[in-house]
């Protein structure tokens, strides 16, 4: 898988020219991809005052994780690591009319603990319009989750200034939903700003979930989003982009019990997101932030799960080149508390059409008080290539 990673990579950089490929003469069916070829190495780490090696759960350490969805952990062990985060994406759209289309979206990653590394079929739905310049927009089928400002691209690294986003920030075990969703786009009066008010609703179940299984409990664990209902506001003028976000469903975690059954963990368990990002791009300067709650309270249960995590960071273009300095933080608020704080420089390379080469310096240090130690403080340095076609 790694060498079919590298070699799509290398064959989307030699087209880089291109925004899309027609399927059909007609151009109702086209195709689109991207890529990230990414690797990055551990240069040092500590856990607990110390910085003697040592393991948590399958991972040797000094260690760092960069992507809860996935578990793309890397050790210092294994040196330079090319297969935690390395992927290749395509999107297929056919449009049956003005109206009405359908789309879908392939992802081989270099590793998918949650698939056993096999391509996976991370969108499939259909989108209508009323009319062909209307502001309604109405989809059904799979999607990601919005919970945060990069989730429809979370994994389309040309799109934002990072290697990826700060995982303080970004990763829960449930990323997809299959349902349906609204959404309603205006000018706000004879202003420069325009409004996307967005709603969705539905479930998603991910079975022997990576999160769960390989970073908690190291045995095969479940888990369920029901009754999702969410809704969005953004609003933007070209320069200042803001979206609030507010979503609520009922999360259920459990294991397979010897002889049949389950052993509930979490059960049917009503859970609130909240996120607020402001973003800005003006002139040359760019400003990034986003700040987010979670909320799954309940006292009859004793159940106080109350997480808390942020980013912000500002860059500035000079041509080709964006320099940037980011920070992130990551909290709950109860006891054993699980945290982070990290601090991020990265250099992106707008070196041809279409395809960046990234460089990043990580910084994290482990704020948890757990017993055991976790995946402690940890030094990072990645790059990247990225690129869409």
């Amino acid at each position: 898988m790694k060498k079919t990673i590298m070699a799509w990579a290398i064959a989307s950089l030699a087209a880089g020219s291109a925004a899309a490929i027609d399927l059909a003469e007609d151009g109702s069916l086209r195709l689109t991809g991207f890529y990230n070829l990414t690797a990055g190495k551990v240069l040092s780490g500590s856990a607990q005052g110390s910085s003697a090696p040592w393991s948590y759960q399958q991972w040797q350490c000094p260690c760092t994780m960069q992507g809860w969805e996935y578990t793309s952990v890397y050790q210092k062990s294994e040196g330079w690591q090319v297969d935690q985060e390395s992927l290749v994406g395509v999107q297929i759209k056919k449009e049956f009319s003005p109206t009405l289309s359908a789309t879908a979206q392939l992802v081989a990653r270099a590793r998918n603990p949650n698939h056993g590394s096999r391509p996976t079929l991370d969108w499939a739905y259909l989108t209508w319009q009323p009319s062909a310049d209307s502001a309604w927009t109405f989809q059904a089928g799979q999607f990601r989750i919005p919970l945060y400002y990069y989730s429809d691209y979370l994994y389309i690294g040309y799109a934002y200034p990072w290697v990826r986003p700060a995982p303080d920030v970004y990763g829960w075990p449930i990323y997809a939903y299959q349902g349906a969703n609204a959404s309603y786009r205006t000018q706000l009066g004879a202003s420069d700003w325009a409004a996307t008010f967005h709603v969705w609703g539905g479930e998603y179940t991910q079975k022997n979930d990576a999160y769960d299984t390989l970073i908690y409990y190291t045995t095969p664990t479940h888990e369920s989003w029901k009754n999702i209902v969410g809704g969005s506001v953004t609003a933007n003028n070209g320069v200042v982009d803001v979206r609030a976000m507010t979503m609520w469903y009922k999360a259920s975690t459990w294991q397979d019990a010897p002889g049949g059954g389950r052993t509930m963990l979490v059960d049917g368990q009503g859970t609130r997101i909240m996120g607020l990002s402001a973003n800005m791009d003006y002139k040359n300067w760019l400003i990034k932030s986003e700040v987010d709650r979670y909320e799954q309270v309940d006292a009859a249960k004793g159940i106080n799960n109350i997480y808390k995590y942020a980013l912000v960071g500002v860059g500035y273009q000079y041509g080709a080149w964006t320099p940037m300095v980011t920070f992130s933080r990551y909290r709950t608020v109860t006891e054993p508390i699980e945290g982070r704080n990290t601090q991020y420089l990265s250099l992106r390379w707008d070196f041809r059409k279409n395809t960046a080469l990234k460089l990043q310096y990580d910084v994290s240090k482990d704020k948890s008080h757990y017993s055991y130690p976790f995946f402690g403080d940890s030094k990072l340095l990645s790059v990247s290539l990225q690129g869409i076609f």
